[in-house]
């Protein structure tokens, strides 16, 4: 499904959404920009922000919120 930003055969994708474990690629890297900014990792923090743009450009699980 690429509405989430992951790209998936049938099998995997089933095990993933049993798993629970939807939305994690987004949310983690909210956690390490986070980390970075925390750290003051400037390099960290733009290669973040590239990944995380990209999320929005594609509005991929545009419901979760990340605060630049």
């Amino acid at each position: 499904m690429v509405e989430n930003g992951q790209v998936l055969c049938s099998q995997h994708n089933f095990l993933k959404k049993n798993l629970n474990q939807t939305e994690t690629g987004k949310k983690m890297f909210i956690r390490l920009y986070e980390l970075a900014k925390k750290e003051d990792n400037h390099e960290l923090q733009e290669f973040c922000i590239g990944i995380l743009n990209t999320f929005e450009i594609f509005n991929i699980n545009g419901h979760i919120e990340w605060k630049k």
